[in-house]
């Protein structure tokens, strides 16, 4: 597990999240137009990412992201799931962190 790739990516895309909070002026979550913000990451939010990505977000309270990328089908695999508790505690453990990055 390349956790500095894994991190790289999560901030890229986490930032990517507050570059379209930004333009739109969204505040808090109720602001959210969800189709335009769900258009914006799909532009931008090429292929599947593992299920790993989700835990990251929890973890680091982008509720919104997630809810987002789970209706568009951006996630590999289930949460909850046997595999996804396995990569995540995996990530944890090898000092793989979900904020400040």
């Amino acid at each position: 597990m390349n956790i500095q790739a894994i991190q790289n990516k999560a901030k890229k895309i986490m930032s990517l999240d507050t570059q379209i909070w930004n333009k739109y002026g969204w505040k808090s979550g109720g602001e959210v137009n969800f189709a335009v913000y769900q258009q914006e990451l799909n532009k931008k939010v090429k292929g599947k990412l593992p299920i790993l990505f989700y835990y990251i977000f929890e973890d680091a309270n982008y509720h919104t992201l997630n809810k987002a990328l789970e209706e568009l089908k951006k996630f590999k695999g289930s949460y909850g799931s046997d595999e996804a508790e396995r990569q995540w505690n995996e990530y944890r453990k090898a000092g793989g962190k979900t904020w400040n990055f």
